[in-house]
């Protein structure tokens, strides 16, 4: 069962990316004339990556518990948001931090919804669903 939680945690790891170089695709190919058109989108695209990268977390951290992760997936996710944001060249000053902002928005969203899922999802979400001895009862 290790060897499946090990090789899970790449998996996540893997999608994490994706997901990321997706976002980084399609803001990128958006004209910024259409800014307030997609902002929310913004708030999506990144609540779901955050969705991934809070379990990317937790697989590569099991010793922790959620009130670790959290943090560490908004600080990941703050810093990668403002790389995008303020290395495009389309948007304007103020309308790139709306951007980044909203993303934050996103991004938080998903750590205060992980707080109130049930008790099944949270043990798949944060990898604790195999028995390779990290722990033997999960944090909420």
């Amino acid at each position: 069962m290790a060897l499946q939680a090990r090789s899970a945690r790449w998996l996540w790891l893997a999608m994490s990316v994706i997901l990321f170089a997706c976002i980084l695709w399609l803001n990128h190919s958006l004209p910024a004339a259409r800014f307030n058109t997609y902002q929310w989108v913004l708030a999506a695209e990144y609540a779901v990556w955050a969705t991934a990268a809070l379990g990317t977390t937790a697989r590569f951290w099991p010793a922790g518990n959620p009130h670790y992760w959290r943090p560490v997936t908004i600080f990941l996710g703050a810093i990668l948001s403002a790389a995008d944001f303020f290395s495009a060249s389309g948007l304007a000053g103020q309308m790139r931090i709306d951007a980044w902002m909203t993303a934050l928005i996103g991004i938080a969203a998903v750590t205060i919804v992980a707080r109130f899922v049930p008790r099944s999802l949270a043990l798949f979400w944060y990898g604790q669903e195999t028995g390779n001895g990290n722990r033997t009862d999960p944090s909420r």
